[in-house]
């Protein structure tokens, strides 16, 4: 009978102890390696930081790390979907991140995790973001403090044009009313997805030989 704790919740033995990246006071950033460690109840950091929310923001829900059940009280987790591929729309989910790293915060009654796999491009575009609109900061400036913290911060190049076209729709997609989307975010849209269709389809006529494979033409 195998006796050993299930393994999604035990932290990788390593030479120190997996400790998240403190961004501003409350705010922590990491991969998700780091993320299963602390919630583990067989994390052995004794000096881990006080962190009662966790948002993953990775590409399925299954991946988000889990908590031991008789633990379940003590977090408050959230999963945002999202690949770390370029084209994916990353500021549709910039609202409801930033929304819940601020009332996270707000309620003071513990630090907030944000994570992806490697805590180098999904995770921290989320948190530049969140950066870029508490503190009026624009991308490059922004990018620059996080990584004082983190010095292996790399959004991918897609969604540093995302951060990027956040900062001058003035930190969010929709008008004043709340429900109308920008026309810049509208714009951006319909430009990243016409330039993914035509991508999926050069791709698929590659794989098929060319469109004329079939008469032996080139």
């Amino acid at each position: 009978m195998d006796n050993n704790p299930d393994q999604s919740m035990v932290p990788s033995t390593t030479s120190a102890p997996l400790i998240p990246d403190r961004i501003i006071p409350g705010l922590y950033l990491s991969d998700i390696q780091t993320a299963c460690a602390v919630l583990s109840p067989y994390y052995p950091a004794p000096h881990r930081p006080e962190i009662k929310y966790v948002l993953s923001i990775i590409d399925r829900p299954d991946r988000t790390p889990k908590v031991h059940p008789e633990d379940e009280w003590k977090f408050v987790l959230k999963f945002l979907k999202l690949r770390d591929v370029g084209s994916d729309d990353l500021l549709e989910i910039l609202g409801e991140a930033c929304e819940f790293i601020r009332s996270s915060m707000k309620n003071n009654d513990g630090g907030i995790l944000v994570h992806c796999a490697k805590g180098i491009s999904r995770s921290a575009s989320v948190v530049l973001a969140f950066i870029m609109e508490d503190m009026c900061l624009d991308y490059d400036t922004a990018l620059r403090y996080v990584r004082q913290s983190r010095s292996k911060v790399k959004p991918n190049p897609g969604f540093e044009a995302q951060l990027q076209l956040w900062e001058r729709m003035e930190y969010s997609i929709f008008e004043a009313d709340g429900t109308t989307h920008k026309e810049e975010y509208n714009v951006w849209k319909a430009n990243n997805e016409h330039a993914t269709k035509t991508l999926a389809f050069r791709i698929l006529e590659k794989g098929a030989g060319g469109p004329n494979k079939k008469d032996g033409t080139t």
